[in-house]
């Protein structure tokens, strides 16, 4: 009877591996009992017939015969000895090798139940197991659960390549081993999440620990020939403090590092519960967008912008707006990254693109043929292999000037996908599509590499325009920021101007374009339409 088990199925690269392992090829004891036993009763019955027989034979008289008896008992006795070994060694042999086999297969079993293949770290499996007794050990010591995500690692899989991914998870584990400090304990739970349980007496000192894994951090991984710069992102629950349940804690420290992603990664975070009310928001978020589209809830809206120099409209910046009945309105900050993490950005940035330029060539077949339109593009649009051709495609469909088109990323976008993305860019510039770079000087700002991009305008981040004049300092910032852009031939944009001041100010450092309150908030397409036809005269 042969015993099959199934022991695991590994998800990649949206296929499935499953692994089947024989314990054992194990017959029933009985026959091969019963065949030794029938063995070793013919071997006597022989042994008597055919010895009593020759001793007859060969010794006639009666007394030698008696002694000869004695003898052959005791020769019967070695023989038989000898017999039962030869025929009893190689079954024991034989069952004492399966049960070692069994023994090997049982200790594998165990391994692939509760150690993870990839980094030989106990897994999910062992930490649930093991968080109960950990928890509720009689100690007075509190106890914590360091939940750890290795932040961006989609990209690096969808970049590198999914081998220099593992070999990353690898590294990372390893750093991480390497600076436990007894009794921690380190699992890897799933792709790229890993657990600390760890015990502390203060809070500040978990709070510290923590700042102490994101310095570990610091110094890139040397994989193959490449330097990769990696992050994590950490999330904290505390026992008993947050919850005695084990499952409850293990879902509130991932909130937690779900609250430091969002923040910005590469940060810790302790849970609060809050953050319950913020996942059942998101969910409640995510539920509805999956049919807002279908429903047709998504509305562009149109904020115009503005010439600097001659104050006439030379276009709108696309933005998207949700009306939900049971929602009410939600503002794009909550929807968005859930359409990001969901791809539902896919099919809605198509969406979104196709809508904005039917809008621009509708005012340019009434004449308006100099007005632009801006429409923002994620870095889930800019990662599929087909953008540039989608693009395309909708250009054709709508009758869309590709030189009136302009794409808005932003800074992270390049950063984090530079090598990918500026290919894609690339061949939208050369169809004459301009490229934005959004909210300049909010993230990891570096004049240095716009050159280097293929880009045609610059976006001011609001927070420099939102300080002008009252602070010398970032209205410094706001004037250089201007004359760089321009000295490398970029059209400069100002957006989130919502005062004269500002405007005044921005004016005089020769700012090509003005976005904000100060002319008009975003608009409902049709009101967007007349706003252009009441600001600007048909072209002949």
């Amino acid at each position: 009877m042969s015993f099959l088990l199934y022991t695991d199925t590994m998800k990649r690269h949206n296929s499935s591996q499953s692994k089947f392992i024989f314990l054992s090829d194990r017959k029933p004891v009985w026959p091969v009992v019963l065949k030794l036993t029938f063995i070793y009763m013919c071997f006597g019955l022989l042994w008597i017939l055919i010895s009593d027989s020759v001793v007859n034979i060969i010794i006639r008289e009666p007394e030698l015969r008696a002694n000869i008896g004695i003898f052959k008992g005791i020769l019967f006795v070695l023989i038989s000895t000898i017999f039962q070994y030869l025929l009893l060694y190689p079954a024991l042999k034989k069952l004492s090798d399966n049960e070692q086999v069994i023994l090997e297969k049982r200790n594998e079993l165990k391994t692939m139940l509760y150690y993870d293949h990839l980094t030989g770290l106990s897994n999910r499996r062992k930490l649930l197991e093991r968080l109960p007794d950990y928890l509720d050990d009689g100690t007075s010591k509190g106890k914590a659960l360091i939940y750890l995500d290795i932040d961006d690692i989609k990209l690096i899989n969808d970049t590198l390549g999914h081998p220099v991914g593992d070999r990353l998870i690898i590294e990372t584990s390893q750093r991480l081993a390497r600076n436990l400090i007894p009794p921690d304990e380190l699992f890897r739970i799933g792709g790229d999440e890993l657990v600390i349980l760890t015990t502390f007496s203060r809070v500040s000192s978990l709070k510290e620990k923590a700042e102490s894994i994101l310095k570990l951090f610091d110094e890139p991984f040397l994989i193959d020939t490449t330097y990769i710069h990696s992050t994590v992102s950490v999330g904290i629950s505390l026992y008993p403090i947050h919850s005695d349940n084990a499952d409850e804690l293990l879902k509130y420290a991932d909130m937690a590092m779900f609250h430091s992603k969002k923040t910005g990664k590469n940060c810790s975070v302790l849970y609060n519960a809050n953050m319950l009310a913020a996942v059942h928001e998101r969910a409640t978020i995510g539920e509805h967008l999956h049919t807002a589209l279908e429903k047709k809830e998504l509305e562009l809206y149109y904020q115009p912008q503005i010439n600097t120099e001659t104050r006439s409209i030379s276009g709108f910046e696309a933005l998207l707006r949700w009306h939900n009945p049971i929602l009410g309105k939600v503002p794009p900050d909550k929807f968005i990254p859930i359409a990001e993490e969901t791809h539902l950005i896919i099919q809605i940035g198509e969406q979104v693109l196709r809508q904005a330029c039917k809008f621009i060539h509708r005012l340019h077949q009434q004449g308006y043929t100099n007005l632009n339109v801006s429409v923002n593009i994620s870095m889930i649009q800019l990662l599929q292999d087909n953008f540039a051709q989608m693009v395309f495609q909708i250009l054709e469909e709508t009758e869309t000037n590709p030189a009136r088109l302009e794409v808005e990323i932003t800074e992270s976008i390049l950063l984090e996908s530079q090598h990918i993305t500026v290919q894609h860019l690339t061949k939208l510039r050369e169809k004459g599509i301009s490229i934005a770079l959004d909210d300049f000087g909010k993230g990891y700002s570096s004049l240095s590499y716009l050159d280097k991009l293929p880009i045609s305008t610059l976006k001011i981040d609001k927070t420099f325009i939102d300080n002008i004049v009252e602070a010398d300092k970032d209205t410094s910032i706001t004037g250089n920021i201007v004359k760089i852009g321009k000295k490398l031939g970029l059209t400069v944009i100002a957006e989130g101007v919502e005062n004269e001041t500002q405007l005044a100010y921005l004016a005089n450092q020769k700012c090509d374009r003005i976005q904000g309150w100060v002319f008009s908030k975003a608009l409902p397409e049709d009101e967007a339409e007349q706003f252009a036809i009441s600001n600007l005269k048909p072209r002949s």
